[in-house]
């Protein structure tokens, strides 16, 4: 089987859309943001509930894109939310390992490695997906705690401040390093998919492999993704084009043939999923993070403020599904047909979002399989496979060599 050749560099980026468009990695996004979309809608109302908002009312309010703001929800609540949209970023996670494993194994010529086969090996691996980031954030704690307790010598009367003074370049040393560990931290969310799907490491080889990185090649990694996300953009806005001139070459087809009916069914169908809404408020990623915030440095909110208006400009590729009548009579037949319809619509926004997060996550793992060979010499495309060939070569050879010899020896005796 003959692989993809790379040249182990920012050239290898570019690959990632054309690589992505895969009904394999579209698909395991999807299900991935299925998933993880119900279980934060269904945990989204329950917060709401919780906070005496009756069923109704929330579901008239909020409908298919349910979330909290302001400061009239209890704590419970807000931790109901915040687990919805934690799983949904799991389940984000766990589909891009299980697309990094089809990218490598793609990579490598193996063509016939199916769905069924990359989740089954992502599910084997969920904990350490888990447990890295888990991990990552024990460091940054025990690096406070230390750092809080070694504070404490400083209260202790009389020699107290010469303490704090002699102990000074130790506390600046380990703030430098608790800065570095929370830059890991953020930069693991890129790499940990790849670790795990590409080169299946566990937990501690994961967080090792993530400081690794972030030290060796800190600029690669900050330029490479800066490369891959215009990338995204445009893949994603051609897409875009196509989702919106199929969907209107579609109405006029089906206009011209079926007439008024299916303008009912369309318009409803368009009115539930309600995309306008998502479009003018596409401040949401403000809202989500907003307590985080008030707590955060200005690192982190510089951070914050750059995935606000990363979040801004892919809502701004959305396709316009959206259809409106010019009203009059609908009938129920034509009520529960737009909410068969409506279903099919959520599905091919689906499919336009998990098509960017494929180039996302095989971008990241052609980044890491670069920085593999870059840092390591490691060929990450070379099986052992590659290795059993070359060893059955000098093996055949030695074996003929020692042939000869027997038949001349053979030859001389007669």
């Amino acid at each position: 089987m003959l692989g993809q050749r790379l040249h182990f560099n920012y050239k290898d980026i570019f690959l990632a859309p054309r690589i992505a468009l895969s009904p394999k990695k579209i698909w395991i996004f999807t299900l991935g943001n299925l998933s993880g979309y119900i279980f934060y809608w269904v945990f989204s109302f329950i917060a709401l509930i919780i906070s005496g908002i009756n069923v109704n009312e929330a579901l008239y309010d909020f409908g298919l894109y349910p979330f909290l703001s302001g400061n009239g929800y209890s704590y419970v609540s807000w931790v109901m939310y915040y687990l919805g949209i934690l799983f949904w970023f799991f389940s984000l996670l766990l589909s891009s390992s299980a697309v990094s494993s089809l990218t490598i194994k793609q990579l490598k010529g193996d063509n016939f490695y199916s769905v069924n086969d990359a989740i089954d090996d992502t599910m084997k691996r969920w904990k350490t997906i888990l447990f890295s980031p888990l991990t990552l954030l024990i460091i940054i704690l025990s690096l406070i705690l230390i750092g809080s307790a070694f504070a404490l010598l400083g209260k202790i009367p009389f020699i107290g401040s010469i303490l704090t003074s002699l102990l000074f370049p130790i506390y600046f040393l380990g703030t430098i390093f608790l800065v570095f560990s929370i830059l890991v931290f953020f930069s693991s969310f890129l790499i940990l998919p790849a670790l795990t799907g590409a080169h299946s490491e566990d937990t501690i080889g994961s967080v090792f492999h993530s400081y690794q990185i972030l030290f060796n090649q800190p600029w690669r990694l900050i330029a490479y993704n800066f490369l891959l996300i215009p990338i995204i953009v445009f893949a994603m806005k051609i897409l875009s084009w196509f989702f919106d001139s199929s969907f209107n070459l579609i109405n006029i087809i089906l206009e011209g043939i079926i007439g008024k009916s299916y303008l009912n069914i369309i318009s409803y169908a368009s009115s539930l999923l309600n995309i306008e809404f998502i479009i003018n408020n596409n401040n949401i990623f403000q809202v989500l993070t907003s307590n985080i915030e008030n707590l955060s440095l200005e690192l982190l909110d510089f951070l914050f403020l750059f995935f606000d208006q990363l979040l801004n400009i892919f809502l701004s590729l959305l396709p316009s599904l959206i259809y409106k009548s010019n009203g009059g009579y609908i009938s129920s037949i034509e009520i529960f047909s737009g909410i068969i319809l409506s279903g099919s619509l959520i599905f091919i926004y689906l499919l336009f979002f998990s098509f960017g997060f494929s180039i996302f996550s095989v971008g990241q793992t052609i980044i890491f399989i670069i920085f593999k060979k870059l840092i390591e010499d490691e060929n990450l495309l070379r099986s052992s496979h590659d290795n059993s060939d070359k060893t059955i070569e000098i093996d055949s050879s030695t074996i003929t060599d020692s042939s000869a010899k027997i038949l001349g020896l053979s030859s001389e005796e007669e």
